[in-house]
């Protein structure tokens, strides 16, 4: 595909304000002491420098987390040190604002093979300064490193439904086992582009590619597999005991407090949380059917994931971005199932963004979910905008012709 100087021009401006926008905050903002999944993940990747023990939230080898997060912390800490503690994740900080470029730069490129380069770039301005994207370049989590994977194996597949090329294959099976090794849920993503092809005529070469894309894949994940198996004694494919926490944690309809957390066995959180949903859907049908579907999907977008960030910049900046996020999520939501009936790109959007909040709606239901979500809704707003603001400037050039025409 080719880009034009201007756009190339544009979206080298977008990139390096979206860089100074998280540089801006991640250096002068109070970060509060790091606690929960933040100071776990860094005590694992300090206790795995120290002992060579991979182990979280405990002192003996487990699997709870995949490695992704955590060996990229041990990479920073062994290199800048972690005696005090607060210059390393300084330097974490800063790094994560350039490490967050790529998402954008990818959510561009896939804007532009899916529509064209102007909804790209209006997809890329939509996450440069969205609240929760720049918010998380100040956090010890996954979210950063997760969105620029998910988004370059995004692209990939694209790629592949569009040209389907052996090399693409190959890579989109390396950037989901980076993906995945970062953040498991998104495994299921990987039928997506294969679901596509299979109403092409390209049906066998699919299927000899995407084993060549598995081939990558159990290449990425050989390290970990192998690491599992020599600790364990069993083949361990991603992870294992750390999803029936918030398993269980969205058993709870509508948070009303109906979990004895005393009481629960916590190697037995996911049989008990399968329990409380099938005796919910015997006891309570109606309700347990609106909370698995319905009522767990409102608690994703109703408000946005962004902890201080508001009180670092002007009211009226929030206000606007506040705005945007529910000009986001309610134009994306319509506009996906309703165009992805007529069109493939939107089509692919619909699949992969009901993928990823499938995956979520097993789980307890917060804001911070929709991370993964919205670029698909993104890109579906950006191009409708596109669209809808050329047919404007289509119809005012058409108005200032007849005027002018009579008179």
């Amino acid at each position: 595909m080719n880009h034009s100087f201007h756009h190339r021009w544009a979206i080298g401006v977008i990139l390096a304000f979206a860089c100074l926008i998280r540089l801006h905050y991640v250096l002068t903002a109070y970060h509060e002491p790091i606690a929960w999944d933040q100071l776990e993940y860094t005590k694992l990747a300090i206790q795995l420098l120290e002992k060579g023990i991979y182990a979280y939230r405990d002192t003996e080898p487990n699997t709870l987390v995949t490695p992704g997060l955590p060996m990229f912390l041990a990479v920073i800490y062994g290199l800048v040190g972690y005696e005090p503690l607060e210059p390393a994740l300084t330097v974490i900080r800063v790094l994560q604002c350039f490490l967050c470029l790529p998402a954008i730069w990818f959510l561009y490129m896939t804007g532009a093979r899916l529509f064209q380069p102007a909804a790209g770039l209006l997809a890329a301005l939509f996450a440069a300064v969205y609240p929760s994207y720049v918010w998380s370049t100040a956090l010890i989590l996954t979210e950063v490193p997760f969105l620029s994977s998910l988004m370059a194996m995004v692209y990939v597949q694209v790629r592949i439904i569009q040209e389907n090329r052996k090399t693409d294959h190959l890579w989109f099976g390396l950037l989901l086992g980076i993906t995945v090794l970062i953040r498991p849920n998104v495994l299921p993503l990987a039928v997506v582009p294969y679901l596509f092809l299979w109403f092409t005529s390209h049906r066998k070469k699919a299927l000899v590619y995407g084993l060549q894309a598995a081939a990558a894949f159990a290449l990425v994940m050989l390290p970990w597999w192998v690491r599992n198996w020599l600790t364990f004694h069993e083949f361990i494919f991603i992870a294992k005991g750390e999803a029936g926490n918030p398993f269980l944690g969205g058993t709870d309809p509508y948070f009303r407090g109906t979990i004895d957390w005393t009481a629960i066995d916590e190697s037995d959180q996911m049989a008990e949380g399968l329990r409380r949903i099938k005796q919910g859907l015997i006891e309570q049908p109606l309700l347990w059917l609106k909370w698995m579907t319905v009522g767990k999907f409102t608690y994703f977008f109703r408000r946005l994931w962004v902890g201080p960030y508001p009180f670092y910049v002007p009211e009226w900046y929030y206000y606007a971005l506040n705005k945007l996020h529910f000009i986001i999520v309610y134009a994306g939501l319509a506009l996906l199932p309703i165009m992805g009936v007529r069109s493939r790109a939107y089509a692919f959007l619909a699949v992969s963004f009901a993928i990823v909040c499938g995956v979520h709606l097993l789980f307890i239901p917060v804001d911070r979910y929709a991370y993964g979500m919205l670029p698909f809704l993104m890109l579906g707003t950006a191009h409708a905008a596109v669209v809808l603001i050329r047919y404007l400037f289509a119809f005012m050039e058409h108005i200032r012709l007849r005027v002018k025409r009579f008179g």
